[in-house]
């Protein structure tokens, strides 16, 4: 089973917007791969500059490293490309809409997560009927190359999809205009671009089927540089820039996504634990009751085991990934729960402490077991005035 390791900046991640971690010897140029044609996230301009929220993101990235953006060499990367060319060299990263999956982790290191989506359909507004995935069967949907999205359609929604492959999705774009397919499915913020271009003939449905985190991807076993790009993303965020390249690039299309990731994708790195009797009493009481309360849905008695300071990250955390809480999918899921249990903990100095949790999702529909993954957590405890509180939180989010 593999995992993509994913971790919450808290109270620390707010300084890593005056830190800077530049390369060991910085390049006079750095090639970065990106989409040439996903308005909103990235598209080459016919003066050879690509503009996107990808774009900006890739630009903000070498500048942290170092290059300036007149110093990158740009080069496309669609969807079944995007492993070839980091392994054999052409590109330094890639930031091409680059969902982490654990099948991709067997051939690309990701940092990040930078943007959260969710795949969705892109349907002709004549097409009212076309309102869920479901309504596929029989029908035809197109998508790119390398992309996982028809595949989670056929298995688990529409056995009956008839699928059409093509490069790129502006590709699958002409066809649904041209009445050839009945729809495109792909991340509904590479949708939303494309409906903002054709408002009156095109609309996103608004049923996402999946959680996508992207990431950027580097050379496999490259964690130096996953490391500095998380360090960059994590600066892009807590500086500021992440919000204004949001607005400028995505919101003009009528899509709000997500907020800021609050999970990250550091280089792999396991918390060794003991077992949890082994540890002060008051300690074990205090992660004991960290667990009990979330479990119980007990919210206010939750927040009064945190740090201040890490209390708004947590509970976005909670809200993003708790099943009843998620307005976009609606009633097929309000019966859904969770269970969280402690699996170990170990006092790293009279003060500090660490534990391990697993969060397991229950009565969530088969088909929305991507959406919810299970989740193991790495907690960061510290004795405040007397007392264990709860201070930072990592999320390795378990890839079925």
């Amino acid at each position: 089973m593999k995992r993509s390791i994913l971790t919450v900046g808290l109270a620390s991640g707010v300084v890593l917007a005056a830190c800077v971690y530049p390369i060991d010897h910085t390049p006079w140029t750095v090639t970065i791969g990106i989409k040439f044609d996903q308005p909103g996230l990235s598209v080459m301009g016919e003066d050879g500059i690509p503009h996107g929220f990808d774009v900006d993101t890739a630009i903000y990235i070498a500048k942290y490293l170092g290059v300036d953006a007149e110093r990158i060499s740009w080069l496309e990367a669609p969807s079944n490309r995007r492993e070839a060319l980091l392994d054999s060299g052409e590109v330094d990263f890639v930031v091409a809409s680059y969902s982490i999956t654990a099948d991709r982790q067997q051939a690309v290191s990701f940092a990040g997560p930078y943007l959260l989506a969710g795949q969705d359909l892109l349907v002709l507004r004549s097409a009212a009927d076309i309102d869920r995935p479901e309504a596929l069967d029989g029908r035809t949907v197109c998508t790119g190359e390398g992309s996982t999205s028809a595949d989670k359609i056929k298995r688990d929604f529409a056995t009956g999809v008839r699928v059409t492959l093509e490069e790129t999705y502006s590709t699958c774009v002409d066809e649904l205009l041209a009445g050839e397919v009945d729809a495109v499915s792909t991340d509904d913020v590479i949708l939303a671009g494309f409906a903002a271009q054709h408002p009156n003939e095109l609309r996103v449905v608004g049923h996402p089927f999946t959680r996508e985190r992207y990431g950027v991807g580097v050379e496999k076993g490259d964690t130096v540089l996953q490391s500095k790009i998380t360090n960059a993303i994590q600066a892009m965020i807590a500086d500021g820039t992440w919000a204004r390249a949001v607005a400028e690039n995505i919101e003009p299309s009528g899509y709000r996504p997500l907020p800021a990731p609050l999970v990250f994708n550091p280089p792999d790195a396991r918390t060794t634990t003991n077992n949890p009797t082994s540890s002060e009493p008051a300690l074990t009481e205090a992660v004991g009751q960290l667990a009990a309360t979330a479990n119980a849905r007990q919210w206010q008695s939750f927040a009064a085991l945190i740090c201040p300071e890490a209390l708004p990250a947590v509970n976005a955390l909670v809200v993003q990934y708790t099943p009843q809480y998620d307005g976009r999918i609606g009633p097929e899921v309000q019966g859904a729960g969770f269970t969280t249990t402690i699996t170990g903990i170990t006092q790293t100095g009279p003060d500090s402490a660490t534990f391990l949790a697993h969060e397991s999702f229950t009565n969530v529909p088969a088909k929305y077991r991507q959406y919810f993954k299970d989740i193991d957590y790495t907690g960061t405890m510290a004795r405040r005035g007397g007392t264990w509180k709860l201070c930072g939180l990592a999320a390795d989010f378990v890839e079925p």
